[in-house]
């Protein structure tokens, strides 16, 4: 920030920066704040006709058009903003719910997950970089596991009231009225949005870096960059995790007999264990370290997609919150592992390479499971998803772990001067 400690320019600008992380967290509710979350895979079998099959593999189109414009939209973030890069994440993702609940075609639900996935690529990677950047002007970078970790806390805790409100008002309604109120709800991000200010404007303006060398240094930096290249591969293999909780989990109730309206109850330990991993991230990876943390999430997640795979019954569902808790740690804990390691121009690019990986590995990896779902059992897919996690950690451990090994060891203690001898 310009000007001199306390002066009047700077106390409205830490003001604005401050302002900045408090409407990030009502920004990041009102997106979040979802009544179709414990309903929408019952809406898409049982309103619209799709199998488990089309369910998973009708996701493809949207995360390809992921592939096609994460990086793009992350280097216009890094080149002409984060505001205004929000502004149309909300705006797509507003008229994308909106759509979702209204189509009556396979057509039209195509078309809004392919909005879905515009709106969601300009979200990824840019949000983190907006909160990162408006701590840093404030010389708070520090604070940014714990306080990017409350953002997902937010989250889940708008999931979690989505969840508990969304299932009751379906059974009460009709599975399509909760997803049109979800799309009005998020139309409020937008207006939250437009109040941003926007952080360090000086640092992209002195850099002057055109679109196209945004992206070819990001790039670049990934290449050079082992640690980099690894936590963004390792975010992917993380993604696998979500499947089982993201697809299968209300088809899994629904097979033990659970009513449309308790689906949402069922799915409460879940969130309440995403709330736990990403308030208490800041907390998990100090505590156990950075290593420690990272060995300890895949190993999670096996042992979760194991155990529903062997235990047929409604209370194998204590997995999904395992998963859960996983998957939200994941996100404050691999992005703060990047930030720190990326340039302030390159930030929101490089952290978007996150979302694009976890689109690589969940495009092939989510219709496999779900066809085997729907072609032999759901206990074949939590094998398969299982299988996966174990063949896909080995080598990128094997490969990060002496970096990793080497970034905890304490740096070493300067030597000591021996005193002078007098003559």
């Amino acid at each position: 920030m310009q000007g001199s400690p306390g002066s009047p320019l700077d106390s409205r600008l830490a003001a604005r920066m401050q302002a900045n992380i408090r409407k990030f967290y009502l920004f990041q509710f009102l997106l979040n704040f979802q009544l179709w979350w414990p309903i929408w895979v019952i809406y898409l079998t049982e309103e619209r006709g799709l199998t488990l099959g089309q369910v998973t593999l009708i996701d493809v189109p949207f995360w390809l058009s992921i592939i096609a414009l994460q990086i793009p939209a992350a280097a216009i973030a890094d080149r002409w903003g984060r505001k205004p890069t929000l502004i149309v994440s909300a705006c797509a993702l507003s008229a994308a719910v909106t759509l979702f609940g209204l189509a009556t075609s396979f057509e039209l639900i195509l078309v809004s997950y392919l909005i879905w996935g515009i709106g969601f690529s300009f979200l990824m990677g840019t949000e983190s970089a907006f909160l990162y950047d408006s701590l840093k002007a404030l010389g708070r970078e520090d604070d940014y596991p714990r306080i990017y970790g409350r953002a997902w806390g937010m989250f889940t805790v708008a999931a979690l009231a989505g969840t508990l409100l969304g299932a009751p008002v379906a059974a009460a309604t009709n599975l399509s009225l909760p997803i049109i109120l979800s799309g009005g709800i998020a139309a409020l991000a937008v207006l939250v949005a437009l109040t941003f200010t926007e952080p360090t404007p000086e640092a992209r303006t002195g850099h002057r870096l055109s679109y196209r060398q945004v992206i070819a240094d990001s790039i670049d930096i990934v290449r050079r960059r082992p640690a980099v290249r690894y936590a963004v591969l390792y975010f992917g293999l993380i993604s696998i995790g979500s499947i089982a909780p993201i697809f299968f989990f209300q088809p899994f109730l629904r097979e033990h007999d659970i009513g449309l309206g308790a689906v949402g109850l069922w799915q409460t330990p879940a969130r309440i264990a995403g709330i736990i991993g990403a308030v208490a991230a800041y907390r998990i990876v100090t505590t156990l370290g950075e290593r420690q943390t990272f060995y300890l999430m895949p190993a999670i997640l096996l042992a979760s997609y194991a155990m529903l795979a062997l235990w047929d019954s409604v209370y194998a569902q204590i997995a999904f919150p395992f998963m859960a808790l996983v998957v939200f740690l994941s996100q404050p804990a691999i992005t703060d592992y990047l930030n720190r390691r990326v340039p302030s121009e390159h930030r929101a690019t490089v952290i978007s390479l996150t979302n694009l990986i976890r689109a690589a590995v969940l495009i092939p990896s989510a219709p496999l499971l779900g066809l085997l779902a729907e072609r032999v059992s759901l206990a074949t897919a939590f094998w398969a998803g299982g299988a996966l996690i174990a063949v896909l950690s080995l080598p990128l451990l094997a490969l990060w772990s002496p970096i990793l090994r080497r970034e905890s060891q304490p740096p070493p203690a300067p030597e000591a001067t021996a005193p002078a001898q007098a003559d």
